[in-house]
């Protein structure tokens, strides 16, 4: 007879998460196998597409500095003296 059988491991102890029917002082064989998180399993199926070259590795992220209020003001201020974005374009456009 095979069974597969859920358990928890606490404690030093593996906890049954359902009763066993089998006679008293019945001689069992255990095999485990540890059931990965859902996470453990993406990073897992992730490392194998990337070795297997079906994707690519993110890039490092490179830290941003955010703007200093100064560097902001300034830019405003320059947005502002060119005026509203829709002559902007149409001036563009004008020239083409």
């Amino acid at each position: 007879m095979s069974e597969i059988i859920h358990a928890v491991y606490e404690q030093g102890v593996l906890r049954l998460l359902t009763p066993l029917h089998l006679p008293e002082h019945t001689h069992v064989q255990i095999s485990i196998d540890a059931i990965s998180s859902a996470e453990e399993e993406r990073q897992r199926v992730r490392r194998a597409l990337i070795a297997g070259g079906v994707i690519r590795p993110h890039p490092a992220s490179i830290p941003i500095e955010p703007i200093s209020e100064e560097a902001l003001a300034v830019a405003a201020q320059a947005l502002a003296n060119a005026g509203p974005l829709s002559e902007l374009i149409i001036a563009e456009r004008d020239g083409r």
